[in-house]
């Protein structure tokens, strides 16, 4: 292989080395407007889009471990890489091809496990990390709210017992 692929396959091994989150999608009738425009959407999730050879591609993750991906090579393909948060880019690329009706999503890897393209339309359903987080928080919490409204109700009714018990012996001394 020349020199100057060997380098491109280097970098494009950095990319994919680097990353927390890889997805392969089909880019096949992408205008320039458009890849340019998904381009800045994944720029805020902290992710690139790249459209390289597949066979560039193929030779960049030979070495890896855990990406495996064979059977995707006989159509265009783009990576999407980057270290934000990977559920969060496929929900871009995802609202992106419903609006433009391209650049869908082939499959993916993130945290170093694989999702199919069902696996990731399943993964855009999901609320946001900060979403789940919060109803963990608010789960987390529910009994310990509970718990305390209990205490305070049996505090307020020894309180109300006290406060009978004053008022008959006020009465009581009253006579």
């Amino acid at each position: 292989m020349r020199p100057e692929k060997v380098v491109i396959v280097d970098v494009i091994r950095a990319w994919v080395s680097g990353a927390s989150h890889l997805i392969l999608t089909n880019y096949k009738g992408m205008k320039v407007a458009q890849v340019k425009e998904l381009r800045q959407r994944l720029a805020k999730q902290k992710s690139e889009f790249h459209v390289v050879k597949n066979s560039f591609f193929k030779k960049a993750v030979s070495g890896l471990p855990g990406i495996k991906i064979e059977e995707q090579l006989d159509i265009p393909l783009a990576i999407v890489f980057g270290k934000g948060d990977g559920i969060a880019t496929a929900k871009v690329i995802d609202g992106f091809a419903r609006e433009n009706n391209v650049a869908f999503i082939v499959c993916g890897f993130l945290d170093g496990r694989r999702f199919s393209a069902a696996e990731f339309g399943q993964l855009i359903k999901l609320p946001s990390k900060s979403v789940l987080l919060g109803m963990l928080a608010g789960a987390l919490a529910a009994p310990i709210s509970g718990l305390a409204g209990v205490m305070r109700q049996k505090v307020a009714s020894v309180v109300y017992a006290l406060q009978a018990v004053q008022e008959l012996k006020g009465k009581s001394s009253n006579k």
